[in-house]
């Protein structure tokens, strides 16, 4: 087996992004396995943790634009 470099932060925040959506391909799938393996899941899950929190806030921050625009 090839021996694969550790992924980058911002290839380990593409990761947890593309399982937002459920997609990936089979070469990001088989680098972060071998890192999970050699690791273990705390950097995806800090990722996650941080990504869900953004996607709330940016949520949030939309429906009160629009509903301090629609006179509520």
């Amino acid at each position: 087996m090839i021996e694969q470099k550790d992924p980058t932060m911002s290839q380990i925040v593409w990761s947890v992004l593309c399982s937002f959506f459920g997609v990936s391909n089979k070469t990001n799938f088989d680098r972060d396995r071998v890192y999970l393996e050699k690791v273990g899941f705390k950097p995806y899950l800090y990722a996650a943790i941080i990504l869900t929190i953004v996607f709330v806030l940016s949520v949030w921050t939309v429906v009160k634009i629009v509903l301090s625009n629609a006179g509520m």
